[in-house]
């Protein structure tokens, strides 16, 4: 998952970001230019994760910044990461 994180990070600069109420927008860049026909929509806590993201972020630091900011039980966090990662990362790798 570290691995996975560290790419999704090194791909933000291709993305440009529109927060919309709670949700966030994830628009890819393409030649500079923002590509509308394809976006994803985070929720609040998929913008968190998002927002999150470093370098030296590692999983277990991403999952206490969450239990830190969000009540949500620890196995259900994990679980719902494991899911969450791959998909955002295929999204971002895609792009």
């Amino acid at each position: 998952m570290n691995t996975l994180l560290r790419e999704i990070y090194d791909t933000k600069p291709n993305f440009v970001c529109k927060q919309t109420g709670e949700e966030l927008l994830l628009i890819p860049l393409k030649d500079n230019v923002a590509d509308f026909n394809q976006y994803l929509v985070l929720n609040e806590l998929g913008a968190f994760v998002w927002m999150a993201l470093s370098a030296e972020l590692t999983f277990d630091a991403l999952q206490n910044q969450i239990m830190n900011e969000f009540e949500v039980e620890e196995d259900v966090l994990r679980t719902d990461l494991e899911k969450f990662i791959p998909e955002i990362h295929r999204f971002t790798r895609t792009k």
